[in-house]
């Protein structure tokens, strides 16, 4: 995530004091991201330097966020622990804003991932997903309501062909929330935000999946859908079968897909195009051109599972309901 609040030197030497890191070495803003502002802060502490990144929030962190990172470090999946203070909380104040510190994880963003590290992010949705589903929270705030309050929002600053995208995406929306499988989705804790940036990987090894502050309520299957729309399309939004088989097997030999889940996977992605495309409209700290192409990619060529995995050659992921 990138840096938008300054942060003085006094303020990082202030953060070293409140976690009790040692002296301060180094502060630098990172240079990524839509939301938040991310420092990686050096420190020494008994003659080693220690590398973390701090997080400056815009608002409180929610407790169903920092509940949910210690749940998953505590079943051994790779997640950014927040450390406590000297007060013993997981979160303090550093220069007026709401603040973590977690250590500094290993590896990179992969640019063009791999199978190997699209099965690796499949296990990983898995195994979270397994731990998250039957866990409450609060529900995801770019529910129906929000669509529609920032579709309204921008649609004057859309030419003719962006706004018959955005009706043609309402409308289909509304058709495929509306049928009654759509309740009948799994449901439970998701990452909702599951972009390559927000990973880090060494070779086919995933370190860490990072960024948890869209965590909330919602269909386990969105998570998913924007893995799939992320890593396993190109940048004219085609999917690539292998990569997509690659996710899904390795997501599916942890946790099997519903039927649900199977019939509604078209209008998932499709979703997860438009909240995301809506969101970048909005912050323009990422250009939504590239997610308006997707958007319009899922509408008229939407994949149901049951092709890919023709096109791939391959048998059923799951049993046909």
């Amino acid at each position: 995530m990138a840096a938008f609040t300054e942060l003085a030197e006094g303020d990082a030497a202030d953060a070293c004091e409140q976690w009790q890191l040692g002296r301060l070495l180094e502060v630098t803003p990172t240079a990524t991201g839509i939301e938040n502002s991310n420092f990686f802060l050096s420190s020494e502490h008994d003659g080693r330097r220690h590398e973390w990144v701090l997080t400056l929030a815009e608002r409180p962190f929610e407790p169903v966020v920092l509940s949910t990172l210690l749940r998953l470090d505590a079943t051994g999946l790779p997640v950014p622990v927040p450390l406590r203070d000297r007060h013993g909380d997981l979160s303090t104040t550093i220069a007026g804003a709401p603040a973590l510190l977690a250590p500094k994880f290993p590896g990179s963003h992969p640019e063009q991932p791999g199978l190997g590290q699209i099965a690796a992010i499949g296990r990983f949705l898995g195994r979270m997903h397994r731990v998250t589903g039957h866990l409450d929270g609060p529900e995801h705030s770019r529910n129906p309501a929000w669509i529609e309050q920032q579709a309204e929002r921008q649609r004057h600053r859309l030419g003719g062909q962006e706004q018959h995208l955005l009706a043609t995406a309402l409308m289909a929306l509304t058709t495929g929330s509306g049928r009654r499988d759509w309740q009948s989705l799994p449901r439970g804790l998701v990452h909702g935000d599951v972009f390559r940036d927000n990973t880090l990987f060494d070779g086919d090894q995933l370190c860490a999946v990072i960024d948890f502050h869209h965590t909330a309520r919602g269909p386990l299957l969105f998570d998913l859908a924007v893995v799939a729309n992320d890593w396993c399309c190109d940048a004219a939004g085609r999917v690539d079968a292998d990569r997509l088989r690659a996710l899904l097997v390795s997501y599916s030999g942890v946790r099997a897909l519903t039927r649900e889940e199977h019939w509604l996977w078209p209008v998932m992605t499709m979703l997860a195009a438009l909240r995301f495309w809506l969101a970048r409209l909005d912050t323009g700290r990422k250009p939504p051109a590239e997610m308006a192409r997707l958007l319009d990619r899922r509408l008229r060529e939407p994949f149901p599972l049951e092709a890919i995995e023709i096109a791939a050659g391959c048998p059923p992921i799951v049993g046909r309901p």
